[in-house]
């Protein structure tokens, strides 16, 4: 499959699992879950407190490419060597994530800052990746993953940076 074909589907299935949700009016039951985070609402992103140097293209930008980008909108292709962790960062606004190679397991870290510096709070492993399938995830505070497999991972996540209801 080509690169471009790949990135349509992929931008497509998000647009389409973006309008579901808004105009759904059974959301709930849609096959799209969402993970919550300390900064999952649009109200916190207004008192988004982690500085822009943490932002995944600034502190992660050999795990996060640019795809497409523009005032309302930025697609990122994910990507994680085996075996790698990647940088603390964050990530500002909502997002879907769709996993295109899952890497399992993997270890996510998550982390707060403590007396100026960030300090790890918790560590979850993840012994399964839903593949092909747009998940919404909201804001996410100072993050790390180390992918503990023995291949490469790749996700896309775009990131929706205007108010939509979800």
């Amino acid at each position: 499959m080509k690169f471009g074909q790949f990135f349509l589907g992929v931008l497509s299935g998000g647009i389409l699992v973006f309008f579901m949700l808004k105009y759904s009016t059974n959301a709930k039951k849609s096959p799209v879950t969402i993970r919550e985070s300390s900064a999952d609402t649009l109200s916190a992103q207004a008192k988004w407190k982690w500085p822009d140097s943490l932002d995944a293209m600034v502190a992660a930008p050999k795990n996060h490419r640019l795809v497409y980008e523009d005032s309302n909108v930025r697609v990122l292709m994910v990507a994680l060597d085996s075996k790698k962790s990647e940088p603390i960062h964050t990530h500002k606004w909502n997002s879907i994530m769709w996993i295109a190679k899952p890497i399992v397991p993997c270890q996510i870290n998550n982390y707060k800052k403590v007396n100026g510096k960030l300090v790890k709070t918790d560590s979850v492993i993840i012994k399964e990746m839903p593949i092909n399938l747009g998940q919404l995830i909201g804001p996410e505070a100072p993050t790390s993953i180390t992918n503990q497999s023995h291949s490469n991972g790749e996700a896309y996540r775009i990131e929706f940076k205007k108010e939509f209801k979800n």
